[in-house]
């Protein structure tokens, strides 16, 4: 047990989101014994058992399932008949999603994407940078600096885990790209920067594409608050700020009197 508690801790402690599972009850003959954990990560990765066999490959499913979901807890029941184990019997599970940092994922490694994650990380977020262009990685401290190439996203799958995304790349095509994998995802957040001309010609293509006009309407661009501002850390400020805003179900307003 206290391997399974390590490794879920040191997962958490590295950004990662956990499905602490445990079993919490058992009758007939079942593989499993009340107590016993098994932690999972989202790609599947375990640490210790819930019996094995065809019920703890259930048990990995669904545990990966409610981390990808959002969800923070779960429970499970298997009957094993039902599920053609010859054993018999039934397992019930408790699931618990540990991991409680937001993670956010900026497409882009130049100025703006330096200057958000590094408040970003600052306010509490976990923050992946995916850049195509590994010598940016010098650029950046306490964040996942992952190399993607834009065209193998659906195939890598760069942002599996994130609740918010921001889409600032060094060009349209790039941002497109990155807009078009995040459109497939659930996700609390998108942002993609870009004057309005810029926005709206890419939706164009993207109706075109038969991308529909609900799925765009969750696309927050341009991106941030209006602050009327150029400089890239003040626009990095005003996009947190919108997300901050969405995440803490905010209302835009000064508090002043």
């Amino acid at each position: 047990m206290n391997d399974v508690l390590t490794f879920a801790s040191e997962s958490k402690n590295e950004g990662k989101k956990v499905s602490l599972v445990t079993v919490t009850e058992t009758s007939g003959s079942s593989p499993a014994s009340a107590g016993q954990m098994i932690a999972v990560l989202s790609d599947g990765t375990t640490a210790g058992t819930v019996g094995g066999g065809a019920s703890e490959h259930l048990v990995i499913n669904r545990a990966v399932e409610a981390i990808k979901n959002g969800e923070k807890v779960f429970s499970l029941t298997i009957d094993h008949a039902e599920n053609d184990m010859i054993c018999g019997g039934k397992m019930k599970v408790f699931g618990n999603i540990i991991g409680n940092n937001s993670e956010l994922c900026i497409f882009g490694g130049g100025h703006i994407g330096q200057s958000l994650a590094n408040i970003a990380t600052k306010a509490g977020f976990y923050v992946t940078v995916i850049e195509d262009r590994p010598e940016f990685a010098k650029n950046f401290e306490s964040v996942n600096y992952a190399v993607h190439q834009p065209d193998t996203y659906e195939k890598t799958d760069p942002a599996e885990t994130a609740d918010y995304v921001v889409i600032c790349t060094r060009g349209h095509k790039t941002d497109a790209e990155a807009l078009r994998y995040c459109l497939t995802k659930q996700l609390k957040y998108i942002g993609m920067i870009g004057c309005k001309n810029k926005v709206n010609e890419l939706f164009s293509e993207l109706l075109a594409e038969g991308i529909t006009q609900e799925e765009l309407n969750q696309v927050y661009a341009p991106i941030g608050l209006d602050i009327a501002s150029t400089i890239p850390a003040e626009i990095a400020i005003a996009i947190l700020a919108e997300i901050l805003l969405i995440k803490n179900a905010g209302e835009l307003k000064h508090k002043k009197a």
